[in-house]
């Protein structure tokens, strides 16, 4: 019982590391709290490993692996699926 509460706490801990806002400002001139995730295509069709997101009055397109090791971020353009 005690191992199971530790792998679900251990599990929260790894999620909230890796929340979009954390991987966002670690892959543009943004900090954590300055950076909003916007509804986008990918959030409404569920999509995890990519996001749009704002920050300093600009708005970047994100996407990870799946395992969240690795982030990149562009500005947004007219044709992506952040407009």
């Amino acid at each position: 019982m005690f191992s199971a509460l530790l792998l679900v706490a251990a599990v929260l801990l790894t999620a909230a590391c890796s929340s979009p806002e954390r991987l966002t400002s670690k892959a543009t001139p943004c900090s954590t709290g300055e950076v909003k995730i916007v509804s986008s295509d990918f959030s409404r069709r569920g999509v995890t490993t990519a996001w749009c997101a704002e920050c300093k009055g600009k708005l970047y397109l994100c996407a990870t692996d799946a395992e969240r090791n690795k982030v990149q971020c562009r500005p947004s353009t007219p044709d992506d699926a952040c407009r």
